[in-house]
C-alpha cells in the first residue's frame, strides 16, 4: 500500500498536467484567433432586406474587410468565384466597390420570393467555403420564413429570421485585454419598409438588429408593404359605385 504523501503527491502531478493541458489549449485557440485576425481582418456584414411593395424588393448585402484586401488577393480568387456562383444563382448581382469592399444585391418580386432566394442563397449544404464561412471551415448560415395576410390594399407581413453565428469566436468572451473590442464578424440586420412596427410599438421605415458572435440569432418583426394589386381592386369597386350612383340620379331626375 503506497503511502498518503505519495498519492497526494501523484494526485497534485495529475492536477498540475489538467491545468497546463487547458492552459496550451487557451494558448493554442489565441494564437489561432490571432492568425485569424491577421489573415483576415475583421468582417463588416451587413444585410438591408428592402421591401418596397408587393412586387418589388431587394437584399443588399456588404462585406467589407477591415484590413484585409480580400478582393484582390489571389488566395482568395476560388471564394469569390463560388461567391459570384451563389449569387447568380438567385438572379444577383455582385459589386465591387473597392478593394475590401462589395456589396452582393439580390431582386425578388414577392414575398415567397424573398423567402426561396434568401434561403437558397444561405444554404448550408451549397456553403462549403467562402467569404461566408470561417478560415477553419465552420459555415456561417441564416434561414427566412414569411408570412402574409392581404389587408385589402396594404399587406401584413410577419417574418421570422435566424443567423446561426456559433461558429464565430466571441472574442470579448475571452476577457483579454489584448482582444478586447475586436471582433471577427460585425454584423447588422435591417429590414427597411414603408411601415415597420418598432419594439416599442411605433410605426418607422427601418428597423435594424446587431447581430451577436457566438450565438443563434432570432429576429422577428412585423411589417406592412402596399398592395397595387389591392389598391387596384379597390379603386374600380369604387369608380363602379360611382356610376351606379350616377345613374340612379340621373333616372331620378328624369322622372
Amino acid at each position: 500500500m503506497l503511502p498518503a504523501r505519495i498519492t497526494d503527491n501523484a494526485c497534485d502531478h495529475c492536477e498540475l498536467d489538467k491545468l497546463m493541458m487547458r492552459g496550451f489549449k487557451l494558448l493554442g485557440r489565441l494564437a489561432m484567433l490571432g492568425c485569424m485576425l491577421l489573415l483576415t481582418g475583421c468582417l463588416q456584414y451587413d444585410l438591408n432586406i428592402q421591401f418596397d411593395s408587393q412586387t418589388h424588393g431587394q437584399l443588399v448585402q456588404q462585406l467589407h474587410w477591415r484590413g484585409a484586401e480580400v478582393i484582390t488577393h489571389p488566395d482568395w480568387a476560388q471564394r469569390l468565384n463560388e461567391l459570384r456562383d451563389r449569387t447568380a444563382a438567385v438572379d444577383g448581382t455582385i459589386r465591387f466597390v473597392d478593394e475590401q469592399t462589395l456589396t452582393i444585391t439580390i431582386p425578388f418580386n414577392n414575398g415567397a420570393e424573398l423567402e426561396r432566394k434568401f434561403n437558397d442563397f444561405f444554404k448550408p449544404e451549397t456553403i462549403t467555403s467562402g467569404l461566408l464561412s470561417l478560415p477553419s471551415g465552420e459555415t456561417i448560415t441564416a434561414h427566412l420564413s414569411l408570412r402574409q395576410h392581404n389587408w385589402f390594399g396594404v399587406i401584413f407581413n410577419h417574418v421570422d429570421i435566424q443567423v446561426d453565428l456559433t461558429a464565430v469566436p466571441d472574442l470579448a468572451a475571452t476577457r483579454l485585454p489584448l482582444l478586447q473590442g475586436q471582433q471577427l464578424l460585425v454584423s447588422n440586420v435591417r429590414l427597411t419598409a414603408p411601415w415597420v412596427r418598432s419594439p416599442t410599438g411605433e410605426l418607422t421605415h427601418s428597423e435594424q438588429w446587431a447581430l451577436v458572435p457566438g450565438a443563434l440569432n432570432d429576429i422577428t418583426a412585423d411589417f406592412w408593404v402596399p398592395s397595387p394589386i389591392g389598391i387596384g381592386a379597390a379603386a374600380i369597386a369604387l369608380l363602379v359605385l360611382i356610376g351606379y350612383g350616377l345613374k340612379y340620379w340621373l333616372r331620378l331626375g328624369k322622372s
